[in-house]
């Protein structure tokens, strides 16, 4: 499925947010799947926290039977690189909570004034 640029960027935009394939599917709406969604995040190279997690449990538990050394740090930087993109997103999302924070108690302050 092709998507518009504001399609696609709604759906990184989700993707980084935490949103699964299926949520952002039904949002994109107009025959969208999840496999739609799962397929423009690989081309794109976005994957999704769950994703994250997964492919870092995997290679974590590949990583005692990895046989050569290059293979060791291949899964080790590869595991860097989920942590890292975890970890940004988190921050991000605390960076737009804090935000909303900021103005709902400035709504409360006003209100009770």
């Amino acid at each position: 499925m092709q998507f518009t640029d504001d399609q696609a960027a709604q759906i990184v935009g989700m993707i980084n947010r935490g949103e699964k394939f299926y949520v952002i599917a039904r949002k994109i709406g107009k025959g969208c799947t999840w496999q739609d969604i799962q397929a423009f995040c690989w081309q794109k190279g976005e994957m999704s926290w769950q994703g994250s997690k997964r492919m870092i449990s995997t290679r974590l538990n590949r990583l005692p039977t990895a046989g050569q050394r290059e293979e060791g740090e291949r899964l080790a930087e590869e595991i860097r690189q989920r942590v890292h993109y975890l970890y940004h997103c988190a921050k991000a999302m605390k960076d737009r909570l804090d935000v909303l924070e900021k103005a709902v108690a400035k709504v409360v302050a006003t209100t009770q004034e």
